[in-house]
Formats: C-alpha cells, structure tokens, sequence
C-alpha cells in the first residue's frame, strides 16, 4: 500500500455513490492506496422527518444512524478485500461535513457520484457534488451517473 494516496468516498446508499466508489476502487487498485468511506447523517434530514415535532427528532436520527451504518458496511462489503479500506461517519449539512473530513483526513483526492439532476430538480435539492467541489480542499473528481446502460 502507498500510504501517501488516500482517496476519501462519501456514500449515500445511492446506485451512483456506488458507481463512484467502484471508480475509487480502481484507482486505489493502481495507485496502491486506500479508501476512506464516508456517510454523513444529514441532521436537516431528521428535522424534516420529524415533522416539525422536536420530541420526534431524536428518534429520527437514531434511524438515520442505523441506516448510515448499515450503507458503510455495505460500501465496506463492496470494497471487500480489493483495497485497504476505513469507514467514516459524521453528522450535520453533508457539503461541511464532506469538506470537514477531507481537512481532517488530507486525503489525496474525492471521489463523488452525482445524481445528474437539472433544471428544477437540481434548484430545490441541490448538488452535494457540486458543493463539494466548490468548497474541498483537495481535488474532487465527480462521477457521473450512468447512461444507456454503460457502466
């Protein structure tokens, strides 16, 4: 392994987060580095669960919680023994978290997968990729989604 490349992945349970960590696995096959997985527990999400109900957030996020464990250790899974591998999570706005770690872990380079939405789609959720991109330290390489069945 060449400790000196890191590639860091932040998933979503996502087709095309997994898309961008199989483009990760192979250059961290190449390069002999590893991957660094990532969930961020979106706490925006748990309000918005919840309803507007505060005594109902905590639950939420406990669900959220075990749904981001249970995507690492299937990314982890997918991984399996191609490449080192660590798994890493954190909470609150995806983009600052994702920006957070990358500062924190100095990893080489991002992978991402984007969704691909546009027009009004993309106005009202929003591009974690794109943000991403905007406010990363180190490069970010954007995976895009697939088309006509290319893989």
């Amino acid at each position: 392994m060449n400790p000196n490349v890191r590639i860091l992945v932040p998933v979503d349970g996502s087709e095309y987060s997994l898309r961008a960590l199989d483009f990760a696995i192979g250059f961290a096959s190449e390069l002999h580095g590893e991957i660094i997985i990532c969930n961020v527990i979106d706490l925006a999400r748990a309000a918005t669960m919840s309803g507007g109900e505060a005594q109902l957030v905590v639950g939420c996020l406990k669900e959220l919680q075990t749904e981001g464990a249970a995507i690492l250790a299937d990314a982890a899974d997918h991984v399996a023994n191609r490449v080192p591998v660590s798994t890493r999570t954190a909470q609150g706005s995806p983009i600052a978290e994702i920006e957070r770690l990358a500062t924190e872990i100095k990893p080489s380079f991002v992978v991402i997968g984007s969704h691909g939405r546009t027009g009004l789609n993309r106005l009202v959720m929003g591009s974690v990729a794109e943000g991403v991109v905007r406010s990363s330290p180190v490069p970010v390489m954007v995976v895009p989604r697939a088309r006509n069945g290319s893989k």
